[in-house]
């Protein structure tokens, strides 16, 4: 329902979900002759942590961090984008502790004054989330 909404220009639909990339090597398995070391010097990278806005038509909106995402930044993107509604907006997000806390729930109410709805995910649905599919 909500994409046809979206389709037909009566709302705006984003899909939010946050991630982060690191510097930091990964390298699930390997290969290597028997008699052959093989190694990777361990390194800690930077990381960059990212809350993402993402609609059907490719309109994008993120913030990077150099932090983990947590709750008050959410929070002030959501904000940001209650700002600048045109028409009601939807902003879809999984269950996430930090979409479900306390100080989230507390805005709610003044989202909705500003036409901005928050739609939950039912729990172990990613595939629901384009953002999921975009980021990989």
């Amino acid at each position: 329902m909500l994409e046809q909404q979206a389709e037909l220009g009566q709302i705006d639909l984003f899909y939010g979900d946050e991630t982060a990339v690191s510097e930091q090597g990964y390298v699930p398995y390997g290969w290597q002759f028997k008699d052959e070391d093989v190694c990777i010097p361990a390194q800690r990278g930077k990381s960059q942590s990212y809350f993402d806005l993402l609609s059907r038509d490719n309109r994008l909106r993120y913030r990077a961090f150099s932090h983990a995402v947590t709750t008050a930044d959410v929070i002030e993107c959501l904000d940001r984008l209650a700002a600048d509604a045109a028409k009601p907006t939807v902003v879809v997000l999984d269950n996430a502790s930090i979409h479900t806390s306390k100080a989230f729930r507390a805005c709610l109410q003044s989202w909705q004054q500003r036409n901005l709805f928050i739609d939950y995910l039912p729990p172990y649905s990613p595939h629901y989330n384009i953002i999921e599919r975009w980021r990989r």
